[in-house]
């Protein structure tokens, strides 16, 4: 997945996770990162099924982030 951004205002409405599903629904093994210090969206991406596979530097910022795979 590219990027998932839901409006602050409808965040906990189930929308990101409605649309995670939807996508999984569609393709197997869904993948992204995420940056490591943003940990509302780490533990949402765990919530829904989604493993820390490795940790890595992004090239771009030089923030860590975690790759993840459901």
């Amino acid at each position: 997945m590219g990027a998932l951004f839901v409006d602050k205002k409808y965040q906990g409405c189930s929308i990101g996770s409605k649309l995670i599903r939807y996508v999984d629904s569609i393709y197997n093994g869904l993948t992204l990162s995420v940056y490591k210090d943003n940990s509302r969206a780490v533990n949402f991406y765990k919530n829904i099924g989604f493993d820390i596979v490795e940790e890595k530097i992004n090239e771009d910022t030089d923030c860590i982030e975690y790759y993840m795979k459901k």
